[in-house]
């Protein structure tokens, strides 16, 4: 299958999610699990990275315009996923240093159930809600719809300083209404 049959089928309504997913893991699924094997350094981690790769490619395929660039987008995509799976570093240690097992992650062999773990995670129907939480973590795209990475800071949209600004706002004015409460009862037993 090229580029651009792929591009077609995971933007199509045509396909169910289990088969545009399976086309997808067919073409690249093995690339990109060394890709996030190699950046992450363990199969667990790489093969959760592959699953939601895999989600956030079927959600944003639309953002993508090039069929060209799909092979670009989807490393771009697992490059995205590896940062949000990898462990975090000891901040008193430092980064953790590679392992004699995350630098021969490109030689590593699959494991046997690779496709069917990535596959489950991403086309199972009871996972609806985790692929929806997947998916709107990952929305956030350049123009070209490449992911951003998550150190740019995103452009707060016009209401997003509206309701924390409202929240703050009510709260004095019934801080303030209650303070009057009270020293209205306060003058009419003094009065």
């Amino acid at each position: 299958m090229t580029d651009r049959e792929l591009f077609r089928a995971l933007r199509s309504s045509g396909y169910t999610a289990a088969h545009a997913c399976g086309l997808l893991f067919d073409a690249y699924g093995e690339e990109l699990y060394r890709h996030c094997r190699a950046a992450l350094g363990d199969d667990d981690s790489a093969q959760s990275a592959l699953r939601d790769t895999v989600i956030v490619a079927r959600a944003h395929i639309g953002r993508l315009a090039d069929p060209r660039l799909l092979r670009e987008w989807l490393l771009a995509l697992a490059d995205a996923e590896c940062a949000r799976h990898a462990p975090v570093p000891d901040r008193f240690c430092g980064p953790r240093p590679r392992t004699a097992a995350a630098a021969d992650a490109e030689s590593a062999a699959r494991p046997a159930a690779l496709r069917v773990r990535v596959l489950s995670g991403a086309a199972a129907p009871e996972l609806t809600g985790y692929r929806d939480h997947v998916a709107t973590r990952a929305d956030h795209f350049d123009r070209r719809g490449f992911p951003l990475p998550a150190s740019v800071e995103r452009t707060p949209g016009p209401g997003s300083y509206l309701v924390p600004g409202l929240v703050v706002s009510v709260g004095v004015l019934l801080a303030l209404a209650l303070v009057l409460v009270r020293l209205a009862a306060g003058a009419t037993w003094f009065g």
